[in-house]
């Protein structure tokens, strides 16, 4: 960032905004249609990761045989998953003398699958949405296994700058965002994130059960300012149900998508602050931009911004 100080008041410049000031073009009145190598992006970036295989067999819910007869095969997919904090559940713990690293344990977690269904033919009959419990809390579960799906986990997880907090009540506490396909879960968080991802070893359709095997994976992520090259923008394919006619309106509904102009600029350090057409432009006096000589002109002071030393 950049300020420009003049007699009665100082302003904060972002580099965009002072770049083009170099050039004598004012960004804020004319925006200029860019084409940069390079693009400064927010990033969700995976610091450390760690996965775990379980499995077990589950009651359907549902009398396959009878309900659905002509089914003769199956597909699944895991959706959520819903667990509590405790004792008998998830666990965040650091790690005395190893701030950067916590011991994450896992127990209790319901996860919800889509089981599709399908004929001889391979045609869709029915999706239903069974639930089973992997990890369960007590070795009298009906999903319970010592070597398969046993009561807990532990997992040690680099993760250096933390988890997130549920702050809904009085005092913060940690938590552990699950990433699934349903609406309140198909999204990520900055922290802690955990995952599932399910494969049908076993479907019996007699006793209407399924042998499900399922990946967890734990991941610590955060959001970071990144500069990646650019290869342009998407071009989106049109697909179109109309004939081309002579009218305006329909020439518009058969031809090309619309698609903004106006491009992001690179948002680099400023190579130099002298305006090379002899003016330099500040809002000093509150009615918009106005032009003064290079001698009125103050300093622009550019300041270091990091936060974080790199990790």
């Amino acid at each position: 960032m950049a300020k420009c100080k003049c007699s009665n008041r100082s302003r904060i410049v972002s580099n965009a905004v002072q770049k083009l000031y170099s050039g004598c073009t004012d960004l804020c009145a004319n925006p200029v249609c860019g084409d940069p190598s390079v693009l400064s992006i927010m990033a969700p970036l995976i610091y450390d990761e760690i996965g775990i295989n379980l499995c077990t067999t589950f009651d359907l819910g549902v009398d396959i045989a009878t309900t659905y007869p002509t089914v003769t095969s199956a597909s699944v997919k895991v959706i959520d998953a819903d667990y509590t904090y405790g004792p008998e559940g998830v666990q965040i713990e650091s790690l005395a003398g190893r701030p950067n690293c916590y011991v994450v344990t896992l127990a209790g977690i319901t996860v919800q699958f889509a089981v599709e269904l399908y004929d001889a033919a391979g045609r869709l009959v029915a999706t239903i949405f069974p639930t089973a419990v992997y990890l369960p809390a007590s070795t009298a579960a009906p999903t319970y296994d010592e070597d398969t799906n046993p009561v807990s986990v532990e997992l040690e997880i680099f993760a250096p700058y933390g988890f997130s907090y549920d702050t809904t009540a009085d005092t913060p506490t940690p938590v552990i965002n699950f990433i699934g396909f349903s609406q309140d879960s198909n999204f990520i968080r900055q922290g802690l994130n955990l995952y599932g991802l399910a494969k049908l070893l076993d479907f019996d359709i007699e006793d209407s059960t399924a042998t499900v095997g399922l990946t967890l994976v734990l991941q610590s992520l955060y959001f970071a300012g990144y500069r990646v090259k650019s290869a342009g923008k998407i071009d989106v394919p049109k697909g179109s149900i109309l004939a081309a006619d002579n009218t305006d309106c329909m020439r518009f509904v058969a031809g090309d998508l619309l698609n903004l102009a106006i491009k992001p600029l690179d948002l680099g350090e400023l190579q130099g602050t002298d305006c090379g057409c002899g003016t330099c432009e500040c809002d000093c006096n509150g009615n918009g931009y106005g032009q003064m000589s290079n001698n009125d002109c103050t300093k622009i002071v550019s300041d270091d911004t990091s936060v974080f030393p790199e990790v």
